[in-house]
């Protein structure tokens, strides 16, 4: 019998003659690796390790405990050899792997059991973490915790611009009541008035002046046909 490969801590995939077998490992159970389903449990990994090194160059051979040789699905229910010593007792010596799954199956079932209580007491591997193997039925309790996600800290409000102030906007074509900035407040005359103001001035405007209103209509410096509105004084 050759040695293939390791499907996990306590199956193993061996070549008898020119067929390729399934091996389970009777009375023992391991950590899980392969369940898509689970997350890798602790030690499963390193029994599939530690069990390949103990097989890939020993001399390998098998024991059946009665006539059910093969499960389910299809795998040899086998007490494993190598180099004439039990696998199985080997695995669960070294805290990789518990007693489990016992049916009909009992050879070796007490001398397993005080292997496992010098693994146990020893606290090896799978005996190291407190509550992991499930001591009220098969397999191994782990629930992983989810890392917790640290929420990033919400940034302080900012300050409240301020309102921009609206630059005084007037109604072309007609005179304003709004001071220009950065123009005189006092002129001359209306010429001097029209390069700041084209259309002239109301009386509100602060450069209003009574001089340049000679109809008294109050408009100073306005074009001809404009007529005052009530509404220029916002203009």
């Amino acid at each position: 019998m050759k040695f293939v490969s390791v499907v996990d801590g306590d199956t193993v995939r061996v070549k008898q003659g020119n067929k390729a077998i399934t091996l389970r490992l009777l009375l023992i159970d391991t950590p899980e690796s392969k369940d898509p389903k689970k997350p890798v449990q602790p030690y499963a990994v390193e029994a599939g390790k530690y069990l390949d090194s103990y097989l890939r160059y020993a001399n390998l051979s098998m024991q059946y405990d009665n006539n059910q040789k093969t499960d389910r699905y299809g795998r040899h229910l086998v007490y494993l050899y190598a180099n004439n010593r039990l696998v199985n007792d080997e695995m669960v010596r070294s805290g990789y792997a518990r007693i489990g799954y016992v049916y009909s199956q009992k050879y070796y079932l007490n001398a397993l059991k005080k292997t496992e209580s010098v693994a146990k007491a020893k606290k090896l591997r799978i005996w190291s973490i407190p509550g992991y193997v499930n001591t009220r039925g098969e397999g191994f309790i782990y629930n992983p915790k989810k890392p917790v996600v640290k929420q990033a800290p919400k940034p302080a409000p900012k300050p409240a611009a301020k309102p921009v102030a609206k630059q005084p906007t007037t109604k072309a074509g007609y005179p304003t009541s709004k001071y220009r900035k950065g123009a005189p407040k006092t002129f001359k005359n209306c010429t001097a008035m029209k390069k700041y103001y084209p259309y002239g001035v109301t009386i509100h405007h602060i450069s209003y002046n009574k001089k340049h209103d000679r109809d008294k209509d109050k408009l100073a410096c306005e074009a001809s046909n404009v007529a005052y509105q009530p509404w220029m004084k916002n203009n």
